[in-house]
This record gives structure tokens, sequence and C-alpha cells, in this order.
């Protein structure tokens, strides 16, 4: 199973300013801990399919996670992760509160299936104590290397 964030979604007036810069380690060390969700393993009868985690943010509280949207055809399960918007004054605020709810999302969405969330959290602690001693550059989109 690969875990992925394909859409950044928010309401007009709404912004979080998350970066290709934070969010490529954080696929990067979630997909190293080869999680699966045995309840979609069985459904595709594969364990390669896609978990996507659609960033929503919105000025009204909703469920932190809808979902799933799932599609055989293309072996893909996707949920939204609703962050409700609050300003901060500094990006690592931001950025904390914005992982912090990520990862309620996504540890839910494990637990829902009773699948251990092991490591979820600390993927996501390691991310912020990396932002929390060079805040500018996470806060800076990088080149794809791809183009």
């Amino acid at each position: 199973m690969k875990i992925n964030f394909p859409l950044l979604w928010a309401e007009v007036g709404v912004r979080y300013e998350i970066t290709n810069t934070v969010l490529n380690p954080l696929i990067e060390n979630l997909n190293a801990l080869n999680k699966t969700l045995p309840h979609y393993d069985k459904l595709f009868k594969t364990t390669d399919y896609d978990l996507f985690f659609i960033i929503s943010a919105t000025q009204e509280y909703k469920d932190l996670v809808k979902g799933p949207l799932a599609s055989s055809k293309r072996k893909v399960v996707n949920f939204s992760i609703f962050i409700p918007y609050k300003t901060f004054s500094c990006y690592k605020q931001q950025m904390f509160y914005v992982l912090d709810t990520l990862a309620e999302g996504m540890i839910f969405v494990f637990n829902k299936y009773k699948t251990d969330p092991l490591g979820i959290k600390e993927v996501f602690e390691t991310l912020k104590t990396l932002i929390a001693k060079d805040p500018e550059r996470y806060q800076k989109w990088l080149k794809d290397l791809e183009d």
C-alpha cells in the first residue's frame, strides 16, 4: 500500500502553507512503515494499492475524517481529513497544527480498520522536529525533480 496526499483543498479565504518540502518526507517516511489495511488487502486481493488522504481546510468544524471512497478498478482508497482553519503568527506553529491534525486523522483511519497505527505519530513528530530546527527551509517549495 502506498500512502499519498494527492490534493490540498481549501475553502475560499482559508489557506495553509503546506509545501512539497513538508509533504515529500512525510510521504516517504509513512510509506517506509509498510502499513496496509487488511480490509482493502482482502477487497483488492493485493497490497499494491493507493491510500490517499485529501487535505481539506475548512472554516467550519466538520468531521475530522470523511470517507472512504474506494475504487476496486483503480485500486485506490480516498479519505478526506478536514483541518479547521486557524491563523498563526508563525509558520512553525501553523505546520505543527496541520501535522497534528493529519496524524490524528490517519490514526483514526487505521484504528477504524483495526490496524495498529504504530509508527505514524513518530513520523509526524520527527518531521515537526525538523521543521522546528529550520522553518524557513520547509516553508519553501522545491522544484519537482521529475520536470
